[in-house]
Parts: C-alpha cells; structure tokens; sequence
C-alpha cells in the first residue's frame, strides 16, 4: 500500500510570516506546490497539501494547519517555512527542524543544500514547536532559507526548481516512492497514396494521430458526441 503525505505552508494568507527580500507566505506556498507536484506526477506519491487563508490569529493559524494534518490519513507530516534573522548580504543557510526525526531532517536539509549552494545549517531539535508537537504523525518543518540574507535569497531564486527536487528526492525515498517512468516519444507521419501526411507521434512502440486529422485525410466527416463521448466517422456523398 502506497504511504501517503501530507504537507503544508507555514502561516497563511492573513496571518503573515517573515518578509524582507522575499515573503515567507508567498514563496512557502510555491515550494509547497512544486515539492507536491513532484512527488505525485515524476513518482507514484500519495497525499495533499494545505495552504491556510482563512485564519486570522497566529493561535487560530496554528491550529487550523495541524487539524488538516491531523484530519486527513497519512504516514509523513511535512511543512515549509522561510528563515530570519537580521538583514545582511551574507548567506546564512537551510536547516530543518524535527520533534524525532533527526535522520530525515538532515538528510533533507543536506540535499538542499548540495542542490542549491545554500550553507547546511543541519538538523535542529524542536520539540516545543506547535506544529511539531501536535502533529500525531512524524513530521518535519524545512526552514529553506534566510529571507533577510541576501546571499541566500540569490541561491534560493537561482535554484528554485533543483532545491524542491531535492526535498521531493529525499521525501519518496523515505515513503518508499519510485520514479514513474518516462513516455518516450518520437516524431512520425502517416501518409495516404505517398503523398497527403498527417503528423503523429510514437509512444511505446505504436503510432498516435488525432482521430480528426485521419477524418480530413481520408476524406470523412466527424461529429463528436461529447454526452457520449463517442466519434463517428461518416462517408460524405
């Protein structure tokens, strides 16, 4: 049986997080996305993510994000957040926060680091944190990078889509998930009489065209029932 996740963004739309050269809420959101979309279309994952714009207090907050959590069947909790600090140009680094999953921490926050140039700040034990207290599956909060480091922001934009590979690599590890294969296609044509042609694509070893581009070169008429979902090819006279 596949093990399921469940990830989320730190804060939400009206209770807001950190903010200097990035916003906390916003970027937390897009890596969010990103590390799910990985995770569901290049592996076999399982699971959903949770972005809270209905809160209006941190408490509020807090508790609307762990109760999704909690709500919902999963074998992995996981949340996103952004770092601060003091404003500097200086990098700072990634780091990952664990109630009791030290060795998932570092490996995800290593593999962050390698992808991206950002300093390894490492595992840090958190168990007071309100999110991982409260979570009743093991779970992870990715502090990415520094929002007022300068350094960290340039990494952070530069390597955007390797850093959430990175989280997503480590993440199906952990859950047992593997790599879909890749379709391979190739260009190809079909041709009537040798000489009208139809684009067409080979997939896996067999020829695709679109029913309506084989209707035009032979010459039918096609009429699409979209209650039926049933094409029809008529001769025309």
């Amino acid at each position: 049986m596949t093990k399921r996740y469940v990830g989320s963004s730190g804060h939400g739309l009206k209770i807001r997080g950190a903010k200097h050269f990035i916003d906390e809420v916003d970027e937390a959101r897009q890596v969010t996305n990103e590390v799910h979309r990985i995770l569901t279309t290049q592996y076999n994952g399982a699971g959903s993510v949770f972005h809270d714009d209905t809160s209006t207090t941190q408490n509020q907050n807090l508790q609307t994000i762990v109760n999704y959590h909690n709500k919902q069947s999963r074998d992995l909790d996981w949340s996103i957040h952004f770092n601060a600090a003091s404003v500097t140009d200086d990098p700072r680094g990634v780091e990952v926060l664990y109630y009791d999953m030290k060795d998932l921490s570092a490996k995800v926050s290593a593999a962050i680091s390698k992808a991206s140039g950002l300093k390894d700040r490492g595992p840090k034990q958190r168990p007071e944190l309100y999110f991982l207290k409260n979570t009743y599956k093991p779970a992870i909060l990715i502090e990415v990078c520094f929002v007022d480091s300068e350094g960290d922001v340039d990494l952070y934009h530069k390597n955007f889509n390797a850093i959430c590979a990175a989280i997503a690599e480590v993440l199906a590890t952990h859950l047992g998930y593997t790599k879909k294969e890749e379709v391979k296609e190739a260009q190809a044509k079909v041709m009537l009489n040798d000489s009208k042609s139809i684009p067409a694509v080979i997939i896996d070893g067999r020829t695709h065209v679109q029913v309506r581009e084989i209707a035009e070169l032979l010459g039918l008429k096609l009429v699409y029932n979209n209650k039926s979902k049933i094409t029809k090819l008529y001769e025309v006279k």
